[in-house]
């Protein structure tokens, strides 16, 4: 749909002169400057105005909602999978197994029993060295198969810990097998999380995060594989913070620097999803304090354009477990069910406040990656 600006025709405008002359009344002299936010280099005021804004910008998203994750270990497979039946009957979309050991067929078929694996994306986590991404995604096509399910029903993806020297030297198969088995799933992780550093760090994070997306792109283009379809298997890993506004802003950056990567690569632009997660370095000892934390920081993920979250449970002690993470999913069922941001794509678009800051932190960022180039 064409962007329509509001009538406000009753309403006289006001200029940015007359505003800041009424704030400096207000201020009663003070220079309105004092009240600069600052984020390394960057200075950002605390008014904005619609003359700012040359034209309402595009929304960065396209599509609203989100899927609700949830982390499970698997480390006994059939616990696992009574914790993910229990899950999504609980409103899980996205469940993501954590493994520790190489998990064959029939424990894979353990795993998943239950799942009906047409409607639920499944993801993995591989966090065994010893265990390559590969053979999991044959066992897990294997059991699909079984079931008779075809290759574009199956949606999820797949992600490592350990050192990815190994993985990455056996890409173009990964890519490949996810080319002709798995079309809609991601299999080249990028791990923004390793890159946190909060509120003064966030512009070398947005840089390094894209520089690690670039590398994929790089490493298989060498070996043949397009642009186009490496970032159709890609995904962005990323760790929210407690700063509302910055944590917005940050993922809505990450979009227009990774759109300005694929027209470098002469390629369409479409986004892979983004996967975020809370910043382990922000969770507190006091449960109540990550309870307080955790609206907002799902708040700044949704409102960014994440894809999928995965709020995580206030405490992590075993004997609060259950209701910790009942905690966790009620979180997003709220912001979904009953405050509804999943029926508003970007509903942070136009906002001068959110839209300068996108634009100040993406503009740094880019900045600071063609150095690393």
């Amino acid at each position: 749909m064409e962007n329509q600006s509001p009538d406000f025709a009753e309403f006289p405008p006001v200029t940015k002169a007359e505003w800041l002359a009424k704030i400096s009344e207000d201020l009663k002299g003070e220079a309105i400057e004092d009240l600069n936010w600052r984020i390394g280099h960057l200075e950002i005021s605390p008014f904005h105005h619609a003359g700012e804004l040359a034209e309402l910008p595009n929304p960065l998203s396209v599509s609203a909602g989100w899927e609700i994750g949830e982390d499970i270990d698997a480390a006994d497979v059939f616990h696992a999978n009574e914790m993910a039946l229990h899950a999504l009957q609980n409103g899980v979309e996205a469940p993501r197994f954590l493994l520790y050991e190489v998990l064959e067929k029939h424990r894979m078929a353990a795993l998943l029993e239950g799942v009906d694996l047409s409607i639920v994306s499944v993801h993995f986590l591989e966090q065994n060295k010893n265990a390559p991404p590969l053979p999991l995604l044959h066992h897990y096509t294997d059991v699909a198969n079984e079931r008779g399910l075809g290759s574009r029903e199956l949606r999820g993806s797949v992600n490592w810990l350990h050192d990815e020297a190994a993985v990455k030297a056996n890409a173009l198969e990964l890519v490949e097998f996810a080319i002709q088995k798995l079309p809609n799933f991601e299999v080249l992780p990028v791990n923004a999380g390793h890159y946190y550093g909060g509120e003064a760090g966030v512009v070398n994070e947005l840089a390094a995060t894209i520089a690690g997306g670039e590398k994929w792109l790089a490493q298989l283009s060498d070996k043949g594989i397009g642009a186009a379809t490496t970032n159709r298997h890609l995904f962005f890993s990323i760790a929210v913070g407690k700063n509302y506004f910055l944590e917005i802003a940050k993922i809505r950056a990450l979009k227009l620097l990774w759109a300005h990567v694929l027209k470098g690569w002469n390629c369409e632009f479409v986004m892979p999803p983004v996967e975020a997660r809370f910043a382990s370095a922000e969770q507190s000892d006091d449960p109540a304090t990550n309870m307080i934390h955790a609206t907002t920081q799902a708040m700044s993920a949704i409102i960014g354009g994440a894809g999928r979250l995965t709020v995580s449970p206030p405490d992590s002690s075993p004997a609060k477990a259950g209701f910790s993470r009942r905690i966790a999913r009620n979180v997003q069922h709220i912001l979904k069910m009953e405050s509804h941001l999943d029926r508003v794509a970007d509903p942070a678009a136009g906002s001068y406040f959110i839209e300068n800051l996108t634009n100040k932190l993406a503009a740094a960022a880019w900045a600071a990656f063609q150095k690393m180039a």
